[in-house]
């Protein structure tokens, strides 16, 4: 029996095609860089494409790899604090309060859903309330059966019945709302809700705010101020702006009324 013909590696197949693979250090962090150990769809997807830069790209790659903060923290280390600052901020954001808007719109449509109810309810009763109908049962005086409930009655009796569940979430939605500390006003912008949170973890690694202010002074006037500079506001800056997709104008802002924020007193 004559053996068939070897066929020459790559004859006949086709290759599968490489997929790429994010380059990673290998010195990185277990939980940088896994699927499932760090959330890579956020409520903004702005947050979303950082966190995946901050988690995929190889280490030494980006503008805030240069500031490791001391020879014990590694690239990895520092990429995972800033990304626990993203969720961080995201968080804060999606518990904030709700705005004077949603509020408003949502208590109209509990005004309307509370009309919906009670004509419902009309539609649905003989003249007696819903309750007393349940304890008395059928009317005795009614000799014509001008008042029974026909099939009509009951079939919005069921919708009356299905709709009352949402309209108590709605309700009470709306008093846990009322209920928080914090004022109804804005939706909370994200860059400052970034900045506050960097700002926490800056803190609580024993980073100082304060900024250098470059200015020149006048008696007659406020003095001129010509820019600002400081570890943190280089960090801000290289992560917000280069990372992300603010400009290094709004970044020094958020910064400067973030850390004056901090510093006014509290009645």
């Amino acid at each position: 029996m004559t053996r068939p013909p070897e066929r020459k590696r790559g004859q006949g197949q086709k290759s599968k095609p490489k997929q790429a693979r994010p380059r990673l250090n290998k010195n990185a962090d277990p939980k940088v860089g896994k699927s499932g150990a760090i959330p890579l769809i956020t409520p903004n997807v702005n947050d979303s494409w950082v966190i995946q830069e901050l988690s995929e790209t190889a280490a030494g790659a980006l503008a805030v790899d240069s500031l490791v903060l001391n020879p014990q923290q590694s690239v990895p280390e520092l990429r995972l604090a800033l990304i626990n600052v993203y969720l961080k901020a995201a968080k804060q954001r999606q518990l904030s309060k709700a705005t004077k808007s949603q509020l408003k719109n949502a208590k109209s449509a509990l005004s309307q859903w509370t009309h919906v109810l009670q004509t419902l309810e009309r539609v649905t009763t003989d003249g007696r309330s819903g309750l007393r109908m349940l304890l008395e049962g059928p009317p005795l005086d009614d000799n014509k059966g001008e008042r029974e409930l026909n099939e009509f009655a009951s079939v919005c009796w069921l919708i009356r019945m299905d709709a009352t569940p949402p309209f108590m979430a709605l309700q009470s939605a709306i008093n846990t709302e009322e209920n928080k500390q914090t004022n109804a006003g804005e939706r909370p912008k994200r860059l400052r809700t970034l900045v506050e949170a960097l700002a926490d973890w800056w803190q609580s690694i024993g980073g100082l705010l304060a900024p250098t202010v470059d200015a020149n002074r006048r008696d007659d006037g406020p003095a001129i101020v010509h820019g600002r500079h400081g570890p943190f506001l280089t960090l801000a800056v290289a992560l917000f702006c280069t990372v992300d997709v603010f400009k290094e104008s709004e970044v020094e802002s958020a910064v400067t009324n973030m850390h004056e924020k901090r510093l006014a007193p509290t009645s």
